[in-house]
């Protein structure tokens, strides 16, 4: 589904992925965990071509995003990343759209339809979200765990191949985790391809086929979630998990 082969992304001097070797299967929950400053969201963001890789490549079913000493197709990129949808940690909705039209707008721009099958569309999504009712409301007039839950129903309206989440839940306040948590858990049921990148280690354990531990640009080490929370083959793993638990 998501093949990624030596990959690197440096800004200037500092080099924030060193080389990084990653292969995603279609409707696999990868969660990714780490300390901040590790990679991760460099990561994601490489992922969908946010960011453009300093070195390696990136493949979406199969196909590049940028052939190895290709030029740069922005035309191409721009319908790849379409398949590979991405929540971040800030909701980033218009404040002036309503719930509906923040789901609505990207599908008439990016995917060219007409306003009622993007209402259509809209309305499926925001349903399935648990936001039926809340539709018609503004931005401001959401709570955070409402916005990030329009936020999520919005990547879903462009029906993607796969979804990537950048710690969709730490910019909520506690109370409200569970329910963006609650989404995120039945799209990983009805097998939605996802890497997740979160501090929450038991629903990354709950949620996640394979676990990785990013430090330093680099994967120490990943595996099966029993396995990997419950014997931690690498020393640096186990304390960054003691760590995170107490």
């Amino acid at each position: 589904m998501i093949e990624v082969d030596g990959l690197r992304k440096a800004f200037g001097e500092n080099e924030i992925l060193k080389g990084i070797d990653l292969q995603i299967r279609q409707g696999e929950k990868v969660v990714i965990i780490g300390p901040s400053g590790s990679g991760k969201s460099t990561l994601l963001r490489c992922l969908n071509f946010l960011e453009i890789p300093t070195g390696g490549t990136v493949k979406v079913h199969g196909e590049y995003f940028v052939k190895p000493g290709g030029k740069f197709d922005e035309k191409h990129v721009a319908s790849l990343r379409t398949e590979v949808g991405m929540v971040f940690q800030r909701f980033n909705l218009f404040p002036t759209m309503t719930a509906l039209e923040n789901v609505m707008a990207a599908q008439m721009k990016i995917r060219k339809k007409s306003r009622e099958a993007a209402r259509e569309t809209a309305e499926k999504y925001l349903r399935k979200v648990g936001l039926a009712e809340r539709m018609n409301h503004y931005p401001g007039q959401l709570s955070g765990g409402q916005q990030q839950r329009v936020a999520i129903a919005r990547a879903l309206a462009m029906e993607p191949k796969a979804m990537l989440f950048d710690e969709a839940t730490s910019a909520l306040d506690p109370e409200l985790v569970g329910e963006v948590l609650n989404v995120i858990r039945e799209l990983a049921r009805e097998g939605m391809t996802m890497v997740i990148v979160t501090h929450e280690m038991r629903f990354a354990e709950e949620v996640g086929d394979t676990i990785i531990f990013m430090d330093q640009g680099v994967i120490v080490e990943e595996g099966p979630p029993k396995e990997f929370f419950h014997n931690p083959k690498h020393d640096r793993t186990r304390s960054f998990i003691q760590k995170v638990e107490h």
